[in-house]
């Protein structure tokens, strides 16, 4: 019987068994990557996530990833294939860290893109004859901040918007052909329309606000590479960007300027390795800081029904003035 096809998280996120067979730290991407709506490199949360899926090839069953440090070095074309070497920098009992370097024309090309990823073991349950309890020390603090308020507005109440509405593609959409998946938006978001806080023109004083989760007809049973991939992907797709898109005649002056085209570096933190991508989530984005042509952005995740932090961002880029869409 015939292997049933891949969803297209996993068609976009994954890595082919170690290339060459002399080299085994070697991966190179089975799916294609996105491409950006500008020229032909690709889109960092496609880069970003292959990474992630090649160094879970490297660590033990369980262990979770928890922080993704990245840095773009230089253009990733889309439509060619990149290849991820995976140095095992440290192995420890409970923490491990990989570095991953990603090359084209072959793992002998320039580095231009890196990461360094931080993997925990998991704690493990506690035996019956232990109380059953989970196996962690009862002091450890756990807070987090509070899911935003998204004025009564639910997710059904709002229009979805997504890659079309940027002009996004994929490298090689025939290679998802080739595997059996459409081709389609990989996400489902669903945005408030940008307001400016009253009384400043601070882009730094503003809040954007959305409801996204994968874009499914059926629930997602992801196996853990491929779900923190996928997390990762997603925190790439920027909900300021498709806000601004979504009701452009509403956008001051001074936001129009603040369109990401050109990654710098990444900081990912994973809260809950559990997290479910076909959940609803709240996604908060905003910039704290822009000067010299750059700018800082964040995003944090949540999950709607229980309010808990799933992903916190943080992205430095090359900014310039997008055209909006008519």
């Amino acid at each position: 019987m015939a292997a049933a096809p891949p969803s297209l998280l996993e068609a976009l996120v994954s890595v082919a068994a170690p290339l060459p067979v002399t080299e085994p730290d070697n991966y190179a991407n089975e799916g294609p990557l996105i491409q950006q709506p500008i020229g032909d490199s690709a889109f960092g949360g496609s880069v970003i996530g292959q990474a992630i899926s090649a160094a879970y090839a490297t660590v033990p069953d369980d262990f979770d990833l928890y922080l993704s440090q990245s840095s773009f070095l230089r253009p990733i074309k889309a439509n060619r294939q990149v290849v991820y070497h995976v140095d095992h920098t440290a192995d420890g009992r409970s923490y491990c860290t990989r570095v991953v370097r990603a090359a084209q024309r072959g793992a002998a090309g320039p580095c231009l893109f890196m990461s360094i990823l931080s993997f925990q073991r998991r704690k493990r349950p506690r035996s019956p004859a232990e109380g059953g309890a989970n196996h962690s020390n009862d002091q450890d603090p756990e807070f987090a901040d509070p899911v935003p308020d998204m004025g009564g507005l639910l997710p059904h109440y709002l229009p979805p918007q997504g890659f079309e509405q940027m002009n996004f593609q994929f490298g090689d959409g025939d290679r998802l052909k080739r595997m059996g998946v459409k081709a389609q938006d990989p996400f489902d978001w669903r945005l408030l329309p940008f307001e400016l806080k009253a009384g400043t023109g601070d882009p730094s004083q503003t809040r954007i606000r959305g409801y996204v989760r994968a874009n499914t007809e059926t629930p997602l049973e992801l196996p853990d590479a491929v779900n923190m991939a996928s997390f990762a992907l997603l925190s790439y797709q920027s909900l300021f960007e498709l806000t601004l898109y979504a009701n452009w005649e509403a956008v001051p002056e001074v936001w129009r300027h603040l369109a990401i085209t050109v990654s710098l570096n990444s900081r990912i933190s994973f809260h809950v390795p559990t997290a479910r991508l076909d959940e609803w989530m709240v996604c908060e984005s905003g910039i704290s800081w822009g000067a010299n042509g750059r700018i800082t952005a964040d995003q944090r995740f949540w999950n709607r029904d229980t309010g808990e932090l799933l992903m916190t961002c943080t992205q430095d880029a090359f900014v310039s003035r997008p055209k909006p869409k008519l």
